[in-house]
């Protein structure tokens, strides 16, 4: 069978056609998502979540002769999505273990440093933990947030100034 007559079946509900698709370019599909996790759990969890969603959306397909692109860009999609939820959780953990660090030097410090982060959003956080506690090139950061390197290097420059100037009232005491 072709794509196009699997195609056509698989948006008809014939979940083993949709399944023929993909065992077709199954070491592509593996590939790509691998790539992007660098584990294999992860890429095997990835995969399987993009199968669901393709097949729930395959009948906004329009062209059959474009699957595999279109299913390439879901599991692209699905990737990224993995990757930023992880990234937020660790540099989250992380944030977390600096504050308790610095807490147990001082009740002082802790005020300071949990001041000077909230005054921060969310993303700036992000991204400089990616940055100085991740050792993450720009580059990559800009992958995994899915940010232009322009806005990566713009949003690290104006936070960092940002802290600057909110700890430039307050006076180290060391």
């Amino acid at each position: 069978m072709d794509i196009k007559e699997l195609v056509i079946k698989s948006k008809d509900g014939n979940i083993s056609s949709f399944m023929k698709l993909l065992r077709e370019k199954e070491e592509l599909i593996y590939k790509i998502s691998f790539t992007y996790t660098k584990n294999k759990y992860d890429a095997e969890d990835c995969i399987s979540e993009a199968a669901i969603k393709a097949f729930d959306k395959i009948k906004q397909l329009r062209n059959p002769e474009k699957f595999y692109s279109w299913y390439i860009s879901i599991l692209i999609n699905v990737c990224r999505r993995s990757i930023k939820q992880k990234v937020k959780a660790s540099s989250d953990e992380e944030l977390k273990l600096i504050r308790d660090e610095f807490s147990y030097r001082s009740v002082d410090d802790r005020i300071i440093i949990e001041g000077l982060l909230s005054k921060l959003k969310k993303d700036e956080r992000d991204i400089l933990a990616l940055r100085y506690l991740k050792d993450y090139s720009i580059k990559e950061i800009s992958n995994i947030m899915d940010m232009p390197l322009s806005t990566v290097k713009t949003k690290i420059y104006r936070s960092l100034n940002a802290l600057k100037c909110i700890n430039g009232g307050l006076k180290n005491e060391y």
